[in-house]
């Protein structure tokens, strides 16, 4: 029988020693495991800084000084689809892509909401794997994080590969840029009072072309998007396409209400749309998905436009 394949999804943003733990486990276990590097369509920002080649490097680093022969594990990148259905079709085809025939096994560890997805496969094999602790919590990237852009250090508690690549990215424009914008969504999660927040996105679109601004700064400098205005929540668009994925906004969470306009927004310009579409890490936030799925919606493809019309 084929030994089966042990698949571990994260963010690994960026890994750290609980995610070395997890896989030197799985691999001791099963022998072969599958690592999918999430978020890999999403353009490079204070929550999801590191790019899927980076991390993917760090990691094989990581384990090849943890002494595991690189061919026992196979990287591949995981796209955000804002969607759990969606979202959970890539993970089944990208692990029987590697599994074959083999029985496949879902690792990880539940720490929040956000682990959810270990019971969305029942076909699989759970092997849930233990948080690592340090001190009187759990370890988790999302400290790592608050540590590298909050004070400008790497922590402890890091593989030697990871902590050195950490080391040599402080000294980068990036780490510059990331660490305003990351200042910037702290102060406006701290201002926030509660209200539920939606925005207005409005989106012009041809066969040939869509209509894009760029992102002024510091959250998402540079970056293309689709024209935003707040909206009081009792003056929202009839008619428009609503997505509202908790995770979506980098910020606080913010319903977004796209509508098809007739004309070019203002502060647009316009874009070669198989150009855009080709590059997904330019875009900021969901702006990217929001664009391919109403085109989906448009063009009556199977299963298009999750999104909600208001």
């Amino acid at each position: 029988m084929t030994d089966p394949l042990t698949v571990y999804v994260g963010r690994f943003q960026p890994p750290h020693a609980g995610h070395l733990q997890t896989m030197q486990a799985a691999i001791d276990r099963r022998g072969r495991l599958l690592v999918l590097l999430g978020s890999a369509n999403l353009a490079r920002s204070a929550r999801n800084p590191f790019t899927p080649r980076e991390r993917a490097g760090m990691i094989r680093a990581a384990l090849r000084e943890s002494g595991v022969p690189p061919r026992r594990v196979t990287l591949r990148p995981l796209p955000d689809e804002f969607d759990a259905t969606r979202w959970a079709a890539h993970v089944r085809h990208a692990a029987h892509a590697v599994a074959g025939n083999a029985p496949v096994v879902l690792t990880g560890f539940e720490k929040d909401a956000s682990s959810s997805y270990l019971h969305w496969f029942p076909d699989w094999t759970l092997a849930p794997s233990p948080a690592l602790r340090v001190g009187e919590g759990v370890l988790n990237a999302t400290e790592v994080r608050a540590a590298l852009f909050g004070q400008g250090e790497v922590p402890a508690h890091l593989p030697p590969a990871v902590a050195g690549f950490l080391t040599r990215f402080l000294g980068t424009r990036t780490f510059t840029r990331l660490r305003a914008e990351w200042a910037a969504l702290e102060a406006e999660r701290a201002a926030w009072d509660g209200t539920p927040r939606h925005e207005r996105l409005d989106l012009h679109v041809t066969p040939e072309l869509v209509w894009l601004a760029r992102r002024p700064g510091p959250v998402g400098a540079g970056l293309w998007t689709l024209p935003a205005t707040p909206l009081p929540p009792d003056r929202l668009p009839a008619g428009a396409t609503v997505f509202s994925h908790p995770a979506r906004s980098l910020g606080v969470p913010t319903t977004a209400h796209v509508v098809l306009t007739d004309s070019p927004p203002p502060g647009t310009r316009p874009v070669p749309l198989a150009h855009a579409l080709a590059r997904p890490r330019q875009f900021f936030e969901d702006h990217h998905v929001i664009l391919r799925r109403m085109l989906e919606a448009g063009s009556g493809a199977p299963g298009a436009g999750d999104g909600r019309s208001t």
